[in-house]
């Protein structure tokens, strides 16, 4: 647990949290790709551990009732996958809420998070809901006689559709932070280039000890 917390802080204090109001978009998709990351490299981590009573009840307790009934139709089929999804559903939204909303409690730390939890938290929900479905209907699948096959591929192909959508929408997102970024990169290359003179005589009165004088105050 504890080290789902450190992965989670490392991610979060290795962005640049003081982003303008204009710019915060751009935080907010960063914020989930490092949660993204936090959470495939804890789940790597808990591959092939046991999972305690005390631990499942505890990551069953951030999820919504919806997802507990979803995950409880899987632990009757596959016990290890089960957990595996227990711990997906459960690492980012329990542990961040419990442990680093306890320590942002104000500043501009506090309002990322907000803003990434609300435009987030509907989207991870979906998506989980969907990812959770596959993974069920393919367990039901391996077990089911040829007359419920036709039905149960259906649902998977309806899943796995909705699924396809969500992760082109994120793609898109992606895909618009970049060519933003890129947008102000070439802005700021063009404001250089047209004040060289004047970076250079900084850099020169910089280097020479000197810069104290063209402060503004």
């Amino acid at each position: 647990m504890k080290k789902l917390i450190t992965i989670v802080c490392v991610a979060i204090l290795t962005l640049p949290l003081n982003r303008t109001a204009g710019q915060s978009s751009g935080v907010s998709s960063s914020l989930g790709y490092a949660f993204n990351d936090a959470t495939q490299e804890f789940i790597v981590q808990s591959q092939g551990k046991e999972m305690s009573k005390e631990e499942e009840e505890k990551l069953l307790k951030s999820l919504s009732p919806e997802i507990k009934a979803k995950l409880e139709d899987v632990k009757k089929l596959n016990k290890d996958k089960y957990y595996q999804l227990l711990r997906e559903s459960s690492s980012l939204s329990y542990y961040f809420q419990s442990s680093l909303a306890e320590r942002y409690t104000t500043g501009k730390a506090l309002s990322v998070y907000e803003e990434v939890s609300k435009e987030r938290n509907e989207k991870i929900k979906k998506q989980k809901e969907l990812e959770i479905d596959v993974e069920l209907y393919v367990l039901k699948l391996k077990n089911a006689d040829n007359a419920n096959q036709a039905l149960l591929k259906k649902d998977l192909q309806s899943a796995l559709g909705q699924l396809f959508d969500i992760r082109e929408s994120q793609k898109q997102e992606e895909v618009k932070q970049l060519e933003k970024r890129l947008q102000e990169l070439k802005e700021s290359l063009q404001a250089r280039k047209q004040n060289k003179d004047e970076i250079i005589q900084r850099r020169i009165q910089e280097l020479l000890g000197n810069s104290k004088y063209l402060r503004w105050e």
